[in-house]
């Protein structure tokens, strides 16, 4: 990575920094505009092109995944998550299926010549949700808490479910004997579970203490999150877990020790978080969208819009049948699915290992979709944030 990607990449920081308070009510959210700085960067030859897959940016997405997962599970209010579980969980063990199943068959019917585990994989790399896309609706107060941690756990979790899929599917598609699926989610949800307890309690409670002691102070305690964070992502990973539960995992466990004696412990690991999320939609169109506009074609907007509606829209309707949410706030959980940062990072995954068939077709179904997320989503979220809690606030008034 050259001088000038680093010198782009703070310029286009600090430019959207001093603006990015008057942007927030607008339909121009930071994925968006960074996505768009990126494309002209690439557009302009700024940012000289590079091998993404080859470089160590992968590793730089992966470790903002496992960084803004941490810090959102920090924030998770345990007592709304147990008053309304049934909520994401439904979202997640029926929901989520469900979207495989229909992002499956509608990359099949849209792509008559990709086989169907090619299919199965481009339907599980965009079935992960980015919360970070819609951030008006997880940040606007006017939405009921429950309706925002759904969101947020929905987005959280479903990453690590995906990615022993993703593996199993490869594997296939590479004709090699691999491992059985129920094997793969046992090491990846299992172990990711596992070490993301451990760590999370043990780095939890060290943290606890050396404060009561006042061996810490609230600047290291803040620190100390972001290392933990990575660290969580680091260590599940080499022990063969899903990095991505880990640190969500972690971040809860740790979240849950911490905030009892420092509610801002985790205010520096969200900024840098989100700091670290623009300049990843910034490489996204540098390095990913702006080398490779012919991607856009109407079997792959079709596929995208298919996957941003119906494939995602239908199944969270019908996982939450029968579960007491009204129309409005289901049609809102089914709109507010954003692809981003996962789909990007799985298709990294896809495109590492040699012998899968369509990869290239794989890659154009997540630019186009990521890509139409941003537009989409970024621009209806603060406006759909604003009409649903009006929506609420009216439905509770009567009654």
């Amino acid at each position: 990575m050259d001088t000038e990607l680093f010198v782009f990449a703070a310029a286009s920081l600090f430019l959207f920094a001093v603006v990015s308070k008057r942007l927030e009510p607008t339909p121009l959210s930071g994925p968006m505009l960074f996505a768009a700085a990126g494309v002209l960067g690439h557009v302009t030859g700024f940012v000289d092109p590079i091998e993404v897959v080859e470089s160590p940016i992968v590793a730089i997405l992966e470790l903002t995944l496992a960084l803004v997962l941490f810090t959102d599970a920090m924030n998770v209010h345990v007592a709304s998550w147990e008053a309304d579980a049934k909520i994401p969980t439904r979202m997640l063990l029926l929901g989520m299926p469900l979207t495989l199943i229909a992002g499956t068959v509608a990359a099949v019917i849209v792509f008559p010549s990709l086989g169907l585990v090619p299919a199965a994989i481009i339907a599980t790399i965009l079935a992960p949700t980015d919360a970070a896309l819609g951030q008006a609706v997880v940040t606007n107060e006017r939405v009921p808490v429950r309706i925002r941690e759904a969101v947020g756990i929905e987005s959280g979790l479903n990453d690590g479910i995906a990615l022993p899929i993703i593996l199993f599917l490869i594997a296939l598609a590479g004709s090699e004997a691999g491992e059985p699926l129920w094997s793969l989610f046992a090491k990846g949800v299992g172990v990711g579970a596992a070490v993301g307890i451990g760590i999370g309690l043990g780095t939890g409670f060290a943290v606890r203490v050396a404060v009561g002691r006042a061996w810490m102070g609230s600047a290291w305690v803040q620190i100390a999150v972001a290392v933990v964070a990575f660290g969580t992502f680091l260590a599940t990973d080499h022990l063969g877990g899903s990095g991505f539960i880990g640190a969500y995992v972690a971040g809860h466990a740790f979240g849950r020790v911490v905030g009892a004696i420092d509610e801002d412990a985790g205010e520096f690991g969200e900024r840098l978080g989100t700091a670290l999320s623009m300049l990843s939609f910034l490489v996204f169109g540098a390095y990913i969208l702006g080398p490779h506009p012919d991607v856009f074609s109407l079997s792959t907007v079709g596929y995208a819009v298919l996957s941003l509606t119906v494939v995602r829209m239908v199944p969270v309707a019908m996982s939450l049948y029968g579960a007491g949410v009204k129309p409005p706030t289901i049609a809102f959980l089914g709109w507010f699915g954003p692809r981003g940062l996962a789909s990007i990072i799985f298709t990294g995954v896809v495109v590492e290992e040699a012998g899968v068939a369509g990869s290239e077709l794989i890659i154009a179904a997540m630019i186009v979709t990521v890509s139409l997320s941003i537009v989409a989503h970024g621009a209806s979220a603060p406006w759909a944030a604003e009409r649903y809690g009006d929506w609420y606030g009216t439905s509770r008034l009567d009654g």
